[in-house]
């Protein structure tokens, strides 16, 4: 019986340890995957003035942030840089409600010489979701933003305006792929 026992309990233990392989083999590919892509009810709504034409590629950041936000900007110009055939319009989604137009303004001074971005600010409830949905750190209380943390995620929005592409760096490859996806469907539904 003890032998019965032991047999069971090593059954399970194994099952349990290919279940946790399974689990973190599924996390690591979640974390290190090229994008997510999310259907996106707002985005004709929000970038109606925009050029039909333009890609628009966001990226949350906070006012102010030393870190983070100076790499990823540097990351939204080189990546303008490598596609230069390509429209796009850039926008920095100012995190912090609070945040007063003169700092917004002070702030993308020195990134607007060498890349043509604007400050977006969630102007709904709707679109507060939609931005937190996508993986957006927007901090409601004083003392989170006062941590300088945030995520490093860029939202590309294609000329279709129908989704929303977040991805957790701005790679070629990730480009290429979804560029592919969005042709395709662009032919299915002629």
């Amino acid at each position: 019986m003890k032998k019965l026992f032991n047999g069971r309990k090593q059954l399970i233990l194994c099952f349990l340890v290919v279940i946790f392989c399974l689990a973190l083999s599924s996390f690591i590919h979640f974390v290190s995957s090229s994008y997510r892509k999310i259907p996106c009810e707002l985005c004709q709504v929000s970038f109606q003035s925009e050029p039909k034409s333009n890609w628009i590629l966001i990226y949350p950041g906070l006012v102010g942030c030393g870190k983070k936000c100076p790499m990823a900007l540097e990351a939204l110009r080189q990546f303008r840089e490598r596609f230069p055939n390509t429209n796009f319009s850039f926008y920095f989604l100012v995190t912090d409600p609070k945040e007063s137009e003169e700092a917004i303004s002070n702030y993308l001074k020195c990134y607007e010489v060498s890349l043509s971005i604007k400050a977006l600010r969630p102007q709904s409830e709707s679109e507060i979701k939609m931005y937190r949905r996508l993986g957006a750190y927007l901090p409601e209380h004083p003392e989170l933003k006062r941590r300088d943390e945030h995520g490093t995620q860029f939202f590309l929005i294609p000329p279709n305006r129908t989704e929303v592409y977040a991805l957790p760096k701005l790679e070629e490859k990730d480009w290429i792929q979804i560029q592919s996806e969005i042709r395709s469907q662009s032919h299915m539904t002629l």
